[in-house]
């Protein structure tokens, strides 16, 4: 098999491994525990543990921040029983594992022990090990996976090699499916900082997300020792393959004009995406315990506001909450 360059520049960063990582740094180290606590609540269904977001990338996460996972499983009926069976879990398995056909991936909350008296919370997307690669390829339903996924990941936990082959094949294509998605919006003249800035700035355009103005610049200057150096392999192999031209060390432009049909195709897809992401909010009510208090902190978090929800909007969250939620949307990138 010919080298893969992408390919290995990734998996010599998320630290693919065969049992959970430790680490004496922090807040690695918790990180470590949390792959330990979901391992163990798991159980035998739990083939892999993908670790991502503001705690891995350390982008102003605070105590309350959430550690996000995708979690792969052989089996979500087992998955979810095991979970029950530890404590982890509130809904009855099945449930779970009937929500986990529609919209996938469920999210669920998993709250663990941690090395202080404050617990520690993972967030956790679960998905099957074909469902991953599915959304992590061209034959995507949405932008849910992919658009984390490109991102700086750790792989916490493999279960054995072929297992871990497959999580870095996953996180090879979402990195390398990103030229299809961003190309329409790329600028003339771009090298490997500019490509990722891009990236990130399209990908939260397309998602609902209580982030503030700013805060892909902010993700970006906290991942840039991971992006830039990555996806300057990923632009040398699009050039290589023809559809980039060098103009000059490391800068790029197009090989080939974006006609109007793949623009419309491309913003097509990401209203599509916000479609189904607004509709998986409706089964996170579900499946996510304590779904509304996590929501509420998360975006105070990020707009620094402080929120109170009203005694109306407790008792029904999805009747009355609604209109804040979509004025906060609207005014969130405003300034």
């Amino acid at each position: 098999m010919s080298p893969d360059p992408l390919r290995e520049a990734i998996a010599s960063r998320v630290r693919v491994a065969s049992a959970v990582r430790t680490s004496v740094e922090a807040p690695r180290d918790e990180a470590a525990l949390v792959g330990e606590g979901l391992r163990g609540a798991g159980g035998s269904a739990v083939r892999g543990i993908l670790f991502f977001g503001s705690r891995k990338t350390k982008a102003r996460p605070d105590p309350f921040s959430a550690y996000d996972v995708v979690m792969v499983v052989s089996d979500y009926r087992a998955f979810y029983a095991s979970l029950r069976a530890a404590g982890k879990l509130r809904r009855p398995p099945w449930l779970l594992t009937l929500l986990n056909a529609v919209l996938p991936p469920n999210q669920v909350s998993v709250v663990l022990p941690g090395p202080t008296p404050e617990p520690l919370r993972a967030k956790c997307a679960v998905v099957s090990l074909d469902t991953l690669t599915r959304e992590t390829s061209a034959a995507r339903r949405d932008h849910f996976l992919i658009g984390r996924l490109f991102q700086a990941t750790e792989v916490l936990y493999a279960a054995d090699a072929a297992a871990g082959e497959r999580l870095t094949d996953a996180l090879t294509s979402a990195h390398r499916q990103t030229y299809a998605w961003v190309r329409p919006f790329l600028p003339e003249r771009f090298d490997a900082g500019l490509y990722t800035r891009t990236l990130l700035q399209v990908s939260f355009r397309g998602e609902i997300r209580p982030e503030p103005e700013g805060r892909s610049d902010a993700l970006w200057a906290a991942q840039q020792d991971y992006l830039v150096p990555v996806y300057a392999v990923l632009l040398e192999e699009l050039a290589q393959a023809g559809e980039l031209v060098s103009v000059g060390p490391g800068s790029y432009t197009r090989a080939r004009p974006v006609p109007a049909t793949e623009s419309f195709r491309q913003r097509a897809y990401f209203a599509w995406s916000l479609v189904r992401a607004t509709a998986r909010w409706a089964k996170y009510v579900v499946t996510f315990d304590d779904w509304l208090e996590f929501i509420v902190r998360k975006a105070r978090r990020h707009s620094g506001q402080d929120i109170v929800l009203t005694e109306r909007e407790r008792r029904l969250p999805l009747v009355f909450l609604w209109p804040r939620v979509f004025r906060y949307l609207r005014h969130k990138d405003r300034g």
